[in-house]
């Protein structure tokens, strides 16, 4: 069973202050060009958290630099809790009306906070969100309008689709700090896909949203590799699934279940190709989640093999794995 607990406010909210809450992790390499983003900003009344998750590199005396620099930045170091928790630490310490996310490798168009903040006070809504592109101009990120819904489970589903447009991304959003106060957070470490934890709750919890349709928020694109995110993606689909869960009191309606389980479809490749050790960490959790995924499934010969995983066959799996492997090396294709 997962823990979770709500955020605990140690201030009153300031009227019309940002904050800005900027979980940080080992970056001495792009720090400085996301805090100068942040300094850049047109709007002035922020101020920005700088929640150091004991990284060991160089990260704390930038952080520090930059406190002694602009009495707007806030500094909290602490142990390495992964990014969740990190935010979780940020809203704690906050004062601000609205709450703003950037990842520490990421950077603000100068005028994001002014256009935001002028959006959400002219409509009242509970957030917004805006267009935001990468440091890869071949991939943007899939960000579009999407018509706010009176049925909460048409905005859940909407946040878990990427194709819907308004994504579960945390950092191209200005939210009530009212509506993060209902946010909980597990208490584990999530090191990895962490975002969509908190927005299916903003999502839930939300009654009206409007977009931008501005790129302000600019993302490189620096994740993991294959070998490293198998644990990572699991874990997310765990504590994903125990979320809606509770949000739906165990009733998950079925758009928002479809809506998950699409967007978590690569767990079985994740799992199955686990040392066994691994694996039985994660069994019970999984296997509430798997036969979902085989159902949905919509090649049979894949399901089949799914399916025979699913029970302890896991050989036709990992067959199947290896020919895929082997067709990318003769291709001349990267794992």
């Amino acid at each position: 069973m997962i823990y979770y607990e709500f955020p605990k406010m140690k201030y009153s909210e300031i009227k019309g202050l940002i904050s800005i809450i900027v979980p940080i992790y080992n970056n001495e390499t792009y720090l400085k060009e996301c805090l100068e983003s942040i300094l850049a900003q047109t709007l002035t009344n922020w101020e920005a958290i700088l929640v150091n998750d004991g990284s060991t590199d160089n990260t704390k005396n930038i952080v520090d630099e930059y406190v002694v620099k602009d009495s707007r930045f806030i500094a909290i170091h602490k142990q390495n809790e992964g990014t969740l928790l990190a935010r979780k630490t940020g809203l704690e310490n906050s004062k601000g009306e609205f709450i703003a996310n950037i990842d520490h490798d990421d950077t603000y168009h100068p005028q994001f906070l002014e256009k935001m903040y002028a959006k959400i006070k002219e409509t009242n809504v509970n957030f917004v969100w805006c267009k935001c592109g990468t440091t890869d101009k071949s991939s943007p990120l899939y960000v579009t309008d999407y018509k706010w819904d009176p049925d909460t489970s048409k905005n859940v589903s909407a946040i878990l689709t990427l194709s819907q447009g308004m994504s579960f991304l945390t950092w191209n959003k200005l939210v009530k700090r009212e509506i993060y106060s209902k946010v909980y957070f597990p208490n584990m470490n999530i090191i990895w896909g962490e975002d969509p934890i908190q927005m299916i709750q903003v999502a839930y919890h939300s009654k009206s949203a409007v977009f931008v349709p501005e790129d302000l928020y600019v993302h490189k694109l620096i994740g993991y590799s294959s070998i490293e995110r198998p644990i990572p993606s699991i874990q997310l689909a765990i504590v994903l699934n125990e979320t809606l869960k509770i949000l739906f009191n165990n009733s998950i309606p079925k758009n928002v279940k479809n809506a998950f389980f699409r967007l978590q479809s690569y767990i079985p490749f994740h799992y199955f190709l686990l040392d066994k050790k691994t694996k039985m960490k994660f069994k019970d959790e999984v296997q509430q989640i798997m036969l979902e995924l085989v159902k949905l499934e919509p090649k049979l010969n894949l399901k089949i093999v799914l399916l025979l995983a699913s029970i302890g066959m896991e050989f036709p799996f990992k067959f199947r794995e290896l020919l895929k492997r082997i067709k990318r090396k003769f291709n001349g294709r990267k794992e």
